[in-house]
């Protein structure tokens, strides 16, 4: 592998090792080379009593205005897991799709393909689900 330079190969080493990938610690084989790192994670990942996840999402929008005049306008969400309950993820990904799946059983949303709530006819029923 070349890195761009020394800087950013002593990130990503430092990285690999942070994650334990470098450690002497004996592993257990699985299915796959994919399996096995995965579960590696899992043991180095875990997370401590305590801790919390955080997830942060930032989008930037470039508006070009009719008159000519540009602007930049960002959206910013952060959300923290509850040591004790939901992760940030199980709350922003997990609770809205497992809403949006029992949507789709009980007929509320019909609508055939994979779908993303984009148009406001399928985001306003999810928003309402999800807000009571």
């Amino acid at each position: 592998t070349r890195f761009a330079n020394t800087d950013e190969k002593e990130r990503i080493l430092n990285g690999l090792s942070d994650l334990g990938l470098f450690s002497d610690v004996k592993i257990t084989p699985r299915g796959t080379p994919l399996d096995t790192l995965c579960a590696t994670l899992e043991q180095e990942m875990r997370y401590e009593p305590g801790e919390r996840d955080m997830v942060m999402l930032q989008h930037m929008f470039g508006i070009l205005h009719e008159d000519g005049t540009r602007e930049t306008r960002t959206s910013t969400l952060v959300e923290y897991g509850d040591p004790n309950g939901y992760s940030a993820m199980a709350k922003l990904v997990g609770v809205p799709c497992a809403v949006a799946c029992l949507m789709v059983l009980d007929g509320r949303i019909n609508k055939k393909g994979i779908l993303a709530p984009v148009s406001w006819d399928l985001a306003e029923p999810l928003l309402d689900e999800l807000k009571s």
